[in-house]
């Protein structure tokens, strides 16, 4: 793919901030989710006792954050995907430009998924207290209608989430500590699951009053991702105003 233009890098640059409004609507709707009583505990596998204090309209609402977020992360993607396509040729050899189609492709993924994987999440809690409410408050018989309702959905469930978001893990790290991308070594720390980790060690380690701080940290790490990918994106302009003059 040939280079792109100084106007179409700025107006890459420009697409891209809108992963900042996006994935702050999809942080509300993690934490319609997530915000758990601190005296919250697991039922059954994944199930937990917290889920029954969310209320349908913070499913909703996570609902709505997460299609909007969907589409601003679409408009921030697109054009960002487009310009990684132009380092192809500058790529030092055959394993640079796998990790690189690698995270392309978690890219492009994450225009489907993310609004798949936000639902689903949702879906899944909702359905739980649905169904304890039609199981009279039978906990057993509630979970057990809620493992055959899960079973149905587990394989593209996971699939969805590790398909893109693994593709973008090892992409970035691998990018960047190749030397592919002119980032420093310390942005490896950017990596949308490296921040929820950053996150989830956070919750373990200070007394929060409630259960589910770290709900929002990797949707929060798509932001930081992307502004490191925006410094590349700033840094081609830079580079075509100096081989202008």
């Amino acid at each position: 793919m040939s280079k792109m233009t100084t106007d179409e890098l700025k107006k890459t640059a420009r697409r891209m901030l809108w992963i900042i409004p996006g994935m702050l609507l999809c942080m509300i709707g993690d934490y319609c989710m997530g915000i758990e009583p601190k005296d919250s505990y697991a039922i059954s596998g994944m199930i937990s006792s917290g889920w029954l204090t969310i209320a349908d309209w913070r499913i909703a609402v996570s609902n709505i954050g997460g299609l909007i977020g969907t589409a601003c992360y679409t408009i921030a993607a697109l054009p960002f995907a487009a310009f990684l396509r132009t380092l192809f040729p500058v790529c030092k050899g055959k394993w640079d430009r796998r990790f690189l189609k690698l995270y392309i492709t978690g890219l492009i993924l994450g225009v489907m998924c993310f609004l798949y994987f936000h639902l689903e999440c949702g879906t899944l809690i909702h359905n739980f207290n649905v169904l304890y409410e039609a199981a009279g408050g039978n906990t057993e018989l509630a979970v057990e209608m809620w493992n055959r309702s899960y079973m149905v959905q587990a394989v593209p469930y996971w699939v969805t989430f590790f398909s893109f978001e693994l593709a973008v893990l090892v992409g970035w790290t691998a990018l960047i500590l190749r030397g592919t991308f002119s980032l420093k070594k310390t942005w490896v720390l950017a990596s949308p699951l490296i921040i929820a980790g950053i996150g989830y060690l956070m919750e373990i380690l200070i007394p929060w009053p409630f259960n589910g701080f770290v709900s929002g940290f990797e949707s929060f790490g798509w932001i930081v991702m992307f502004l490191g990918g925006r410094k590349l994106v700033l840094q081609a302009v830079q580079d075509c105003m100096e081989g202008a003059i």
